[in-house]
């Protein structure tokens, strides 16, 4: 059998509603990786802080597992941080997008490859650092971003999310052009380099490795997952992932992240 990859999300997929990740999944994972096919995580999450997360599962310390942070723009392998491909978005670019965010009256965070930036300081931030487990460095100016490897962008409003989608489509004829945009979170519309994003991670990976994309498997439950599960010659929405993605999907599982949906897939197209 020639090798295959599978590309897993994080929140909502692999890991539990308690950002742990299940006995019945880790068991299907080392089969899957025993067998010699391919791991990737493809997540929003920094490819440093991903590393951390997963230092305590062993599972993961091997040759064929490799991490797609950053919404799948930055590639590196679970043993190196050696960078496989890195798409950052332009400086002059990010500045603008940064500054209209703020005018807006967001709450901004910007990525660079290994470092997290906010201009704000309020409870969407707490909450933001809660949920990710992540430091931020706050500053003040946006010129500070210039000579930064910008990863993405990330306009945040718990309170009133509805807000960002009318940010986003607003703001469509001036930035639709430069930049991917979508919702990782209900209160998350994250930007990305135009021609970057999950699905694009995905293709960068598969390239690298010589294997197919009709022997790639792309599981998700959000929006910002539709790009891989498209892409992928198998994509598979969770059974608590948005109707969006289902709607592109080719297979929905039946058990959801709670009960080791990802063993699921890998009983199914793996083993």
């Amino acid at each position: 059998m020639s090798n295959k990859l599978l590309a897993v999300d994080m929140d909502g997929t692999l890991f539990d509603d308690d950002k742990k990740i299940s006995k019945e999944n880790l068991e299907a994972i080392t089969k899957l990786l025993d067998a010699g096919h391919v791991f990737a995580f493809d997540t929003g999450r920094p490819n440093n802080a991903l590393k951390k997360i997963l230092s305590v599962y062993k599972e993961f310390h091997r040759d064929n597992v490799y991490m797609l942070g950053y919404q799948g723009v930055v590639g590196t392998t679970m043993l190196s941080d050696d960078i496989l491909f890195g798409d950052y978005i332009d400086e002059e670019n990010a500045i603008e997008l940064v500054n209209a965010i703020l005018e807006a009256n967001f709450t901004c965070i910007v990525f660079d490859n290994g470092c997290i930036y906010t201009f704000n300081d309020n409870h969407f931030i707490e909450s933001y650092k809660q949920l990710s487990k992540e430091q931020l460095i706050y500053i003040t100016d946006v010129n500070e971003l210039k000579g930064k490897h910008i990863t993405k962008i990330m306009a945040v409003d718990y309170d009133y999310p509805e807000h960002l989608q009318a940010f986003k489509d607003d703001n469509a004829s001036i930035f639709d052009d430069r930049f991917e945009s979508f919702f990782s979170h209900y209160a998350f519309l994250e930007y990305v380099k135009r021609g970057t994003g999950k699905g694009d991670g995905i293709k960068k990976l598969a390239e690298f490795l010589n294997i197919p994309l009709s022997h790639v498997v792309a599981c998700g439950d959000e929006r910002n997952d539709i790009s891989m599960v498209e892409l992928a010659g198998v994509g598979v929405a969770m059974a608590n992932g948005r109707d969006e993605l289902k709607a592109v999907a080719d297979y929905v599982t039946e058990n959801d992240n709670n009960n080791s949906g990802i063993a699921e897939v890998i009983n199914k197209f793996f083993i």
